[in-house]
């Protein structure tokens, strides 16, 4: 992977994240069990936001789980850093994208743009099953080759057609309105 593609893949998520503690997702348990995040994805994201200063630690509490409070850093990141990525347009990878609009919607409150950015990710992995080229090659010599990739090219096409219609399906399926955000004191 690039360094850019991973920059990019690290911003959103972090992104995210922010998101998720700024709504009151806060413990690195809650990310993981409410929201669906990795313990790999979760951890260095924590690590990279409270570096940064845009998240700070509570004391732990019962359990021994960690709260997560936003910052003022945090929250104007938040506020500012999901336009650059819907400029930047989708990514092409499907979490990533609608991490992304997620984000839109939370912090931006731009229901209409992050439904845009789903449907430009559907249309990007449509785009992409037109140029998976068809084995025309009739080379009688290897037929289990040609089987290969005839069966791979099938394979990847339907999954980007099936991609393509879930990011449809999610642009549709994003809240009309959202609730109200819970209020964080940033000291």
């Amino acid at each position: 992977m690039s360094e850019t593609r991973d920059r990019r893949r690290r911003t959103d998520l972090d992104l995210f994240v922010l998101a998720l503690i700024d709504s009151g997702i806060s413990t690195p348990y809650d990310l993981q069990k409410m929201a669906g995040l990795s313990p790999g994805a979760t951890i260095p994201a924590l690590q990279r936001l409270l570096d940064a200063g845009c998240v700070r630690q509570g004391k732990p509490g019962p359990r021994g789980r960690t709260d997560h409070k936003i910052t003022a850093t945090g929250k104007k990141l938040l506020n500012a850093g999901w336009r650059t990525l819907l400029e930047d347009g989708p990514s092409g990878d499907l979490d990533a994208d609608l991490r992304v609009a997620l984000v839109a919607l939370w912090a931006g409150g731009e229901r209409r743009l992050a439904i845009e950015f789903l449907r430009e990710s559907a249309h990007k992995k449509t785009d992409a099953i037109e140029s998976i080229e068809e084995d025309d090659s009739s080379d009688a010599s290897a037929p289990l080759a040609r089987w290969y990739r005839t069966l791979r090219s099938a394979a990847a096409k339907a999954l980007l057609k099936g991609e393509s219609q879930a990011a449809l399906a999610m642009a549709e399926s994003l809240p009309r309105s959202l609730p109200k955000k819970r209020k964080q004191s940033d000291h």
